[in-house]
């Protein structure tokens, strides 16, 4: 089901990019093609093949020549530019600070955002320098495929190959813990809160067990075995509940505290801390301990409060 939604969700950003990008063509948004008259106040030869020269665009000309909303960044009526440009006519400016908005869209499609580049040539009016900027299509729709689609799946694997290591150590840690029989250990000191926690479930019902053995695997960071044990609780709790296809008052307060299960080790968070360069990733334990002490409570005070003042039901035989 999570794969479908994922796919639906990729589909509906391709949808949304391609639509932006036809509107903005059909709209002829970045004048693709068509130069840019500039005014010269100075030029100067950097070297045999470079020239650069400062240049300004009065408001008024900007204004014919783009839409009005993509200006609005610009404060004063005149734009002062230093246009670099070679001997082949290839040219760049950099960015103002109050760079229009078109602009700054144009250099970010064009590869570097600080920086727009096109071609320039003389004009015949004396003074004057035409600009024409290199042609951006489907700007939104290559944004969404390489910085969305394809830099994530490559930050994905990057993450990935990263967590391996620490993992594999934390995994094995808690594996020979599990072995020790501290899970069981955990459980049997939890039981007597447990039994106040779910008191319409026997105390030597699976599902107490199931749960008891879910929660200290949480404890201890070891997910891969907490998951099926959850599962496991589930369908016990699911044999005691007496309303098919309504969560009972045991279920809610299993999922609320299996959702913010207190955490000795966040391994899996300090080997993704380690991968993107944390030099203290395990300064998050005791944090994060707090942290989740404190949610765990909050999630049974409100469970509580929502199963005294909000009763289920049950279904009449």
């Amino acid at each position: 089901m999570l794969n479908w939604i994922w796919l639906g969700l990729i589909i509906i950003a391709i949808a949304v990019a391609t639509g932006r990008d036809i509107s903005e063509l059909s709209q002829d948004r970045f004048r693709n093609g068509k130069a840019l008259p500039l005014t010269v106040l100075a030029t100067k030869q950097v070297s045999p093949d470079h020239y650069s020269s400062e240049v300004i665009l009065l408001r008024s000309d900007l204004t014919t020549f783009y839409d009005p909303s993509d200006i609005r960044t610009l404060h004063s009526d005149t734009l002062h530019l230093t246009v670099e440009q070679t001997y082949a006519g290839v040219a760049s400016f950099a960015l103002p600070s109050d760079a229009l908005k078109v602009w700054q869209d144009m250099a970010a499609a064009q590869g570097d955002e600080k920086r727009v580049t096109g071609i320039a040539h003389n004009s015949q009016t004396p003074g004057a320098l035409l600009f024409t900027p290199d042609p951006v299509k489907f700007r939104v729709l290559a944004k969404v495929a390489n910085d969305g689609l394809l830099k994530s799946a490559d930050t994905a694997v990057t993450i990935i190959l990263g967590l391996i290591g620490v993992m594999a150590l934390w995994l094995g840690i808690m594996k020979i813990a599990e072995a020790a029989g501290l899970i069981t250990l955990l459980a049997k000191l939890a039981k007597p809160l447990m039994v106040r926690l779910f008191p319409e479930v026997p105390p030597e019902h699976p599902a107490m067990g199931a749960m008891l053995s879910n929660m200290a695997a949480n404890f201890l960071g070891l997910s891969n075995a907490a998951t099926p044990l959850g599962l496991k609780a589930m369908e016990e709790l699911n044999k005691l509940n007496p309303n098919a296809g309504t969560a009972t008052n045991a279920m809610c307060m299993f999922l609320t505290i299996n959702t913010s299960a207190i955490t000795l080790i966040p391994a899996t968070v300090i080997a993704i801390r380690l991968s993107l360069g944390s030099k203290n990733p395990s300064e998050i334990i005791i944090p994060t301990f707090i942290a989740t002490i404190i949610a765990l409570i909050c999630g049974v005070m409100f469970n509580k409060f929502i199963q005294r003042f909000f009763p289920i039901k049950e279904a009449n035989d």
